[in-house]
């Protein structure tokens, strides 16, 4: 729901079923404020819900017809709880109303009848509350905003320096291009701002603490090598077959074709156990499919190029942002567990870079998703940097900046 604009004048929204007391409130503030009237809850509900109006504060009669005062606050609290909530009842309603102030759901209870003097300092004070209250909220939405892109940052370094510790071949060039390709996608840019904006101000202090147990989390679970148990040297696969049977595997889950399985040759054999292209590509494809919309499907094609590679092409063009977001480690929403198809996400294209292979995704467009795999035909020995070069982490940063940029100006 629309929340309080600055540039706007504030609004009061007065509700009262006897139109004689909404005039009689219209013409005594009406020319120091903005006054709006209704004469029922459902009417000052949906001005209040239909975002065209910037109410600051809502004053509304106990004993109504249909629906009462207090019942009208409540929702206006579940929904907009920036705006200032107000009761006026006679003597009679007293114990509904001091109810209300006891429950948090108005902030004062005015008797009637009004005495003009009283109720006219009672609203400036409840202006005044609103205007502090909506500034501070704003300077702390400004502060979480800058340390989740602090936090952003730092989950990218924390990558790139952990990357240098994991039993892999290859890990930092492998981290590299995975962390290039996630902040080279635009359209995760307005899923993630969004993402920001969901955060609680009472949960500030919590996020460090919980991405400290994150991290701890996540290295512990990319340093298991259970993946590579049975790699033995000399081992050999046939990537055709092994895609073929995780694709019929994934189809009869899913009750669908939703996999298809395209390659020129009959077989294609890559220097790996089954095992491990089995892990591999099971891995990689089960997200992969589930990331296209109802009724889609995901293509993989598997090649071989005069270089001695082996290729694992796939793609989808109905291809779902948000679902695919969910599967990239940098991006997982603060105050989130990491889910594991994500980290095994990344633990499969550091499964491929320890063959000596690589994986990329370029942007995607127009929901038109691809992930480019290759795998060397022949065993390779790892000849990488065991850790970061200052140029990677140099390149990685224009990125990121490139990246928050192009979130802030989502935002403008």
């Amino acid at each position: 729901m629309d929340s309080f604009r600055t540039d706007q004048p504030i609004e009061i929204l007065i509700v009262d079923d006897e139109p004689q007391a909404v005039k009689y409130f219209k013409k005594a503030f009406g020319t120091k404020y903005d006054v709006l009237t209704a004469t029922s809850a459902d009417e000052a509900e949906a001005l209040v819900l239909s975002g065209n109006h910037n109410i600051g504060l809502v004053i509304t009669d106990q004993r109504m017809p249909g629906r009462s005062g207090v019942s009208l606050l409540n929702r206006i609290r579940n929904e907009r709880p920036d705006i200032i909530r107000m009761l006026t009842t006679a003597y009679a309603d007293l114990d509904s109303a001091i109810d209300a102030v006891n429950k948090g759901e108005i902030l004062r209870y005015i008797s009637k009848p009004w005495d003009l003097r009283v109720l006219e300092a009672e609203i400036d004070q409840a202006i005044t509350f609103f205007l502090l209250k909506n500034e501070y909220d704003l300077l702390l939405r400004d502060k979480l905003s800058a340390l989740h892109r602090t936090l952003l940052r730092d989950r990218m370094n924390g990558l790139a320096v952990m990357a240098g510790t994991l039993p892999y071949n290859n890990a930092p060039l492998t981290m590299y291009h995975y962390l290039k390709d996630a902040l080279a996608e635009p359209c995760w840019r307005p899923i993630v701002r969004k993402q920001w904006s969901q955060l609680r101000v009472q949960d500030h202090w919590r996020i460090p603490v919980d991405e400290t147990q994150r991290a701890i989390n996540l290295t512990e679970d990319l340093m298991d090598r259970a993946l590579f148990a049975s790699n033995d040297a000399g081992a050999s696969a046939d990537l055709v077959a092994i895609a073929s049977a995780c694709a019929d595997s994934i189809n009869e889950e899913q009750g669908e074709k939703h996999v298809r399985i395209s390659s020129d040759e009959d077989s294609i054999v890559v220097a790996a156990s089954p095992f491990v292209v089995q892990s591999i590509l099971q891995r990689l494809m089960e997200p992969a499919s589930r990331w296209a919309a109802p009724g889609s499907t995901l293509q993989v094609n598997i090649t071989r190029n005069d270089k001695g590679e082996a290729g694992v092409h796939l793609e989808t063009r109905n291809c779902e942002p948000g679902k695919a977001l969910q599967d990239s480690v940098l991006f997982t929403p603060a105050m989130q567990v990491t889910p594991k198809s994500a980290s095994d996400f990344l633990k499969v294209a550091l499964a491929i870079g320890h063959l000596g292979g690589s994986v990329s995704s370029p942007p995607m467009e127009n929901g038109y998703k691809q992930i480019h795999v290759n795998l060397p035909m022949r065993a390779t020995q790892g000849n990488e940097p065991a850790v970061f070069p200052t140029e990677w982490i140099e390149d990685l940063s224009s990125d990121y900046e490139r990246w928050v940029l192009g979130t802030l100006d989502i935002a403008a």
